[in-house]
């Protein structure tokens, strides 16, 4: 990958893997929630699922949003 002309080649790609993997985190909340609608009522497992992967991407996504917040500002102090 080339350098930017100021030289952010690695921050811009921490950033985009950032908002990648909170992507990532954003489906598998919806794919946890509707487990959980679907078949947790009548399923031990399935709810036992829809909660981790709830509870997963909840954490997740909090994390991936103060991490790109110090990327974000690690950008405009370097800029």
């Amino acid at each position: 990958m080339a350098k930017r002309p100021d030289g952010s080649s690695l921050s811009t790609m921490t950033r985009r893997r950032i908002l990648y993997w909170l992507a990532a985190m954003v489906a598998l909340l919806v794919v946890g929630t509707i487990i959980g609608l679907i078949w947790a009522d009548t399923s031990d497992v399935a709810g036992m699922i829809a909660v981790v992967t709830n509870i997963v991407s909840a954490v997740g996504i909090v994390f991936l949003l103060i991490a790109l917040v110090v990327v974000t500002r690690r950008q405009h102090h370097a800029a």
